[in-house]
């Protein structure tokens, strides 16, 4: 593929993500690995069978959130969203760049005498000066969290550094992690893929403003607000996967993040329903109900 392309690719790609050119071009070119670029999400979805895993499971911490949470709350991920940052999808990492990756670090992984304990399995591999080599232990899977812009971590790597308490990967899964992880409902290939596609496009956008995804916490389209309670329900069963929330984004917005010709999810197809949408994609589906809950 000459590499004109591909930085023209990367260029397209760092329009929806907010991406630097730099953050975006790896997740573009991937040399011995067949990756599609237009109306197939840019390299957003091309990944190995650990890291669709390690998304799917972050994107059920993220949309989980509030009293009808499906997910125990001390394993919520949705604070997250408070914070600025960019989500960027490689063929076999996920790499997010935060203004403030101390405080992202603190909701991702567990740490000790600490009630939250993160992304069940999600343990510190490698610490940097600002960032962090982290590892997946169910999976393998990695994703790495730093504060410069373009995705590098910065300074020597310190293998055994545990300077703010974080769960290292020499601490194997801890019962609680365990009992989270069992009580998930059986996700295949196809619903998996609709998952992770979810996290990957946290912070998507169009380039025209005609949609923004905003980190699920805030409107940045000069639209009136959802809503300030930031409630959110993602469950699956068999295949089917039902999202419920009352705030950011607009309902329209995360449907045209997942169907748009340039940055969504090849094969995925949406029709309107009475209260919302529904999503199929292959053999899963995903039904969307934009409605404020009353508790």
């Amino acid at each position: 593929m000459p590499s004109s392309f591909r930085r023209q690719a990367a260029h397209l790609r760092a329009a929806y993500t907010r991406e630097t050119h730099p953050l975006a071009a790896p997740g573009i070119a991937r040399r011995g690995v067949s990756t599609p670029f237009l109306g197939s999400g840019l390299g957003l979805d091309v990944c190995t069978a650990p890291q669709r895993r390690l998304r799917a499971l972050l994107a059920l911490g993220l949309l989980n959130h509030g009293p009808a949470s499906a997910w125990p709350r001390h394993v919520s991920l949705a604070d997250i969203t408070r914070y600025t940052l960019v989500v960027s999808p490689r063929h076999d990492d996920l790499v997010i760049t935060a203004r403030a990756p101390y405080n992202v670090a603190c909701w991702l992984v567990g740490r000790d005498k600490r009630p939250q304990i993160g992304l069940p399995g999600l343990r510190v591999e490698t610490s940097y000066e600002e960032g962090w080599r982290l590892r997946h232990l169910p999976t393998g899977a990695t994703m790495t969290l730093t504060g410069d812009r373009h995705g590098h971590l910065q300074g020597p790597a310190i293998l055994d550094s545990n300077y703010i308490g974080l769960w290292t990967t020499d601490m194997p899964l801890s019962d609680e992690e365990y009992a989270v992880l069992n009580a998930l409902p059986l996700l295949g290939t196809d619903t998996e893929t609709l998952l992770a596609a979810l996290a990957v496009r946290l912070c998507t956008h169009a380039p025209d403003s005609s949609w923004d995804i905003s980190m699920w916490y805030y409107d940045l389209t000069d639209r009136p607000e959802r809503g300030h309670a930031h409630h959110r329900r993602l469950s699956v069963e068999n295949g089917r996967c039902a999202l419920h929330w009352d705030s950011a984004p607009h309902p329209e917005d995360l449907c045209a993040a997942l169907t748009d010709p340039v940055i969504g999810l090849a094969g995925a197809t949406a029709q309107a329903t009475s209260d919302g949408w529904l999503l199929h994609y292959n053999r899963s589906s995903l039904t969307a109900h934009p409605i404020a809950y009353r508790h």
